[in-house]
């Protein structure tokens, strides 16, 4: 990748709408839904059956295999069904669900937990049940475990605040209304990963389209020499992670390559203000932010909810201008459209964006006019156009070296292509499939190599 002044000079609409906007707390739902695959790696696995009572913050889930995430009771009342819920992609999940008393009874157990070493700590941030709130979902246990690979030193703490996609505000609220947590989460892992951040500096990365924000955690911040808020250009794709690296220390991401490579750690800024808030009171990750917009929102809101809230709830406390044609959770951008209104709030809904019957229909998508564009606005350097002729090779090899030579691995999923391309070519989903099939190409090679040991 070319050195740059910044990666990435994509400009769109930012439509933060409820930048302002304080987060409602909502009544409490008639029930949730919990999902077993809230997070990136295998599904958690239930622990309680149907007819249990469950109290907030309770483990009803415990984490199944590599990168798993336990599962907490967000409501107190009864576990009414433990079965499959459709997705929108096709599948199913299973998933809990908890008839509520409206009690919102604290499980007694909970407690601050105690640690004596990064090892403790580490399992303290697992109990949580916390993955990255800013989308990506992978278990911030494993994000930090990372660091402790002795072949790295890491001399920088990335705090993501750049919430770069058009329409949420969600982490941005979360700094401006909490930052003492987001200063307590800094000091707690400063505390628990001593050993191997005896001397790093934490980036408190914001983008400038946020000004309230980055006086709040100056503020908080004084007198932390170690500590400091940095301010980032307001382009897209500000807040992933391989741009935000660059952006904020010239380090340029390799792929294939762990952040603490790079002597890098990076945490979404909400993510470090709930391990704050667990480790200081003992409760686990049982509701969070969501901002609630959209073209077909015509109030768009703040709200504080419990995870597994029906989106349908949400929506009540909101005017819709019409009827929805298709539903987002994460931004517009590289969001996930969900099932139905009646799918359940996740971990990782720092949005739900709402769009009309118009906005929800793509454009017709033509031939490829050869312009550029999707090379140009790429904040990795990815050959684009490319892809798409390299997943036909029939030769799996030859498959595997042309779609690697097009850089497709390094893909952040940010869809910037998809947003500049004037034919309105689906060229996000041709660089995640390619993804998909290296890595499985990938593990297939090795299994052979295995094999004929």
């Amino acid at each position: 990748m070319p050195k740059r002044k910044n990666i990435s000079s994509l400009h769109m609409p930012h439509n933060k709408h409820t930048a302002a906007s304080l987060p409602e707390r909502i009544p409490v739902p008639s029930e949730v839904v919990l999902p077993m695959n809230m997070h990136s790696g295998q599904p958690a696995e239930p622990v309680v059956k149907a007819g249990d009572y469950a109290r907030v913050g309770q483990l009803v889930a415990r984490e199944e295999g590599r990168f798993s995430s336990p599962v907490h009771a967000t409501v107190s009342g009864t576990v009414a069904e433990i079965g499959p819920i459709p997705t929108a992609d096709g599948g199913e999940t299973l998933a809990i669900r908890i008839e509520s008393d409206q009690k919102m009874a604290r499980d007694p157990s909970l407690k601050p937990p105690v640690f004596q070493d990064s090892q403790g700590f580490l399992q303290a941030v697992r109990d949580s049940g916390l993955v990255g709130l800013g989308g990506a979902a992978f278990p911030t246990w494993a994000k930090l475990n990372e660091m402790c690979n002795q072949q790295y030193t890491v001399d920088t703490v990335l705090v993501n605040g750049a919430e770069c996609e058009p329409y949420i505000t969600s982490d941005h609220r979360m700094m401006v209304d909490h930052a003492d947590l987001v200063v307590q989460g800094v000091e707690y892992l400063r505390q628990g990963m001593e050993p191997y951040l005896k001397n790093a500096r934490f980036l408190i990365c914001i983008e400038k389209n946020k000004p309230d924000a980055i006086a709040k955690m100056k503020e908080a911040l004084a007198g932390k020499p170690y500590a400091a808020v940095h301010e980032l250009e307001s382009i897209y794709p500000q807040g992933a992670k391989q741009v935000t690296l660059y952006n904020a220390t010239g380090r340029v991401a390799i792929a294939g390559k762990r952040f603490p490579y790079f002597h890098a750690v990076i945490i979404n800024v909400s993510s470090l203000a709930k391990m704050a808030e667990y480790l200081s009171t003992g409760t686990p990750l049982v509701e969070r932010i969501v901002t609630v917009d959209g073209p077909a929102v015509k109030t768009p809101k703040n709200l504080i909810a419990p995870i597994g809230t029906r989106i349908s709830e949400l929506l009540k406390h909101v005017e819709l201008s019409g009827e929805p044609g298709k539903i987002v959770i994460g931004g517009p951008m590289n969001g996930d459209a969900v099932y139905s209104a009646e799918s359940p709030m996740v971990k990782v809904a720092n949005a739900v964006l709402v769009f009309d019957k118009k906005t929800s229909v793509l454009p017709a998508a033509s031939p490829c006019i050869h312009c550029g564009r999707c090379v140009e606005k790429c904040p990795i350097n990815i050959n684009v156009w490319a892809v798409e002729g390299a997943l036909r090779h029939k030769d799996e090899g030859r498959r595997a070296s042309h779609l690697i030579d097009t850089g497709v691995r390094q893909c952040v999923d940010c869809g910037s292509c998809n947003y500049v391309c004037p034919a309105h070519r689906p060229l996000l989903g041709w660089n995640q499939e390619a993804k998909r099939w290296l890595k499985k190409y990938a593990a297939a090679q090795e299994q052979q190599k295995g094999g004929s040991r």
